[in-house]
């Protein structure tokens, strides 16, 4: 099989700004996949949450998928050992051999580094299901065991303290050239610098930019540098605390147009805002402005709008839906619907969010970080991040990735799914 071996990416990137290095390699016999299965422990309807003891498996080979063996966590607990942040959920169908579902997530350990903004940001990892519902946590070769983790070789770096993953996409373009395809992953993260957010104390970390990585199996990541001094391929402008949480959507090939949706702390309105920025080679990326801002007063969407998830209509094939993060005055957070024929002028669908926290349930404190998975039949899957109201009597986690599926066609309207476990 073939074997493309990511080494040194980003001085590769820095001389050249182009590479492929394909490496042919044969299979053989200590290659082999194991069939373990790991136990998992249910609660609530959740997904995945965070976990700092247990053994998680890892992948056999660079560019294979195939999880073998166990690995026990490290001394200090894995990576997402405190609490588990968004995620971002990608299909891939295989005719031979079935779907193979992926999601990347954030996690923070626990023992952070003390004083870093209070957001379930640290760490990159990776999980992995055949069905997008019983999830595997896959180890990696980074810090507690993620597949990408802070910026500990450049100090100039903006990623330096936390990372948090915005999207994903596997593609070949002009820029970076493979006719297989690649992972490219939009992070953020923050830098040691301490910033004010509101009326908060100064936190370190708050003041994020946008990144690349690439990668040939989604495990194995290297830093893409940007065009900014400090290696990121966005940064905010001024009266911006940060740009984060981005989605990078292709908008049209002849010629190529990238829309990244992204959202912004706004300094004069203390709100966030989701901002767009353009670019021609999914690489260097120039602002333009507001897509989306606050709703009115007495709104579900007045204390600001933030992660949102952009894709095709399927009900107009020239049209697009974003699914965001909302919040009231009351600071509840929820997911609203708008529409836009361009992916730049954007409309609200009705007074209402189209998911939000339930009563009784695990997620009834908050519902948040959308990311929408088409299905074939026309339905689709919502992957959320919610929040209890308060901390489990048990002790156990407050906060976890839930999904939700529509009523068919019907995307305005979302019922829980319980998995028969999770991780």
């Amino acid at each position: 099989f073939s074997l493309l071996f990511v080494a040194s990416i980003r001085d590769i990137m820095r001389r050249t700004k182009l590479w492929v290095l394909v490496v042919l390699a044969q299979p053989c016999a200590s290659m082999r996949v194991h069939t373990l299965r790991l136990s998992a422990t249910q609660d609530g309807n959740a997904l995945v949450l965070p976990r700092a003891d247990g053994v998680r498996r890892s992948l056999s080979t660079t560019g294979s998928p195939a999880a073998f063996g166990g690995r026990s966590p490290p001394a200090k607990g894995w990576f997402d050992g405190s609490s588990i942040g968004g995620c971002v959920v990608r299909r891939f169908t295989d005719e031979m051999h079935g779907d193979r579902w992926m999601m990347w997530y954030a996690g923070r350990p626990q023992g952070f580094t003390e004083g870093v903004m209070p957001i379930a940001t640290g760490c990159i990892g990776l999980a992995q299901s055949k069905d997008g519902l019983i999830w595997e946590k896959i180890a990696g070769d980074e810090a507690g065991g993620s597949c990408l983790a802070p910026n500990d070789d450049d100090w100039w770096w903006f990623d330096t303290t936390h990372v948090g993953v915005g999207d994903v996409h596997v593609m070949s373009n002009k820029m970076v050239q493979n006719n297989m395809g690649l992972y490219w992953m939009y992070f953020f993260g923050g830098d040691d610098r301490e910033e004010v957010m509101g009326s908060s104390p100064p936190m370190v970390g708050a003041a994020m930019s946008i990144g690349v990585a690439l990668s040939n199996d989604g495990l194995h990541w290297g830093r893409f540098e940007g065009e900014h001094a400090s290696g990121a391929v966005l940064e905010p402008l001024d009266g911006q605390l940060f740009v984060g949480w981005p989605q990078v959507v292709l908008m049209s090939t002849d010629p190529d147009l990238y829309h990244m949706y992204f959202h912004a702390l706004d300094r004069a309105t203390g709100k966030f805002h989701i901002g767009l920025a353009k670019s021609t080679n999914g690489v260097n990326f120039e602002h333009a402005g507001y897509c989306l801002t606050p709703g009115s007063p007495a709104t579900f969407d007045e204390g600001g709008v933030s992660a949102r998830c952009v894709l095709r209509d399927p009900d107009d094939v020239t049209g697009w839906l974003m699914f965001y993060e909302a919040q009231n005055a009351q600071r509840r957070h929820s997911i609203g619907l708008a529409r836009s024929s361009d992916g730049v002028v954007w409309n609200r669908v009705g007074n209402a969010p189209v998911f939000e926290p339930q009563e009784g349930s695990w997620d009834d404190g908050a519902v948040s970080r959308p990311c929408i998975v088409p299905l074939d039949d026309g339905s689709a899957r919502l992957y959320y991040l919610g929040r209890a109201l308060s901390q489990h009597e048990s002790g156990a986690a407050s906060q976890g990735i839930g999904v939700a599926c529509s009523a068919g066609s019907d995307w305005t309207s979302w019922a829980r799914v319980n998995p028969d476990a999770v991780l």
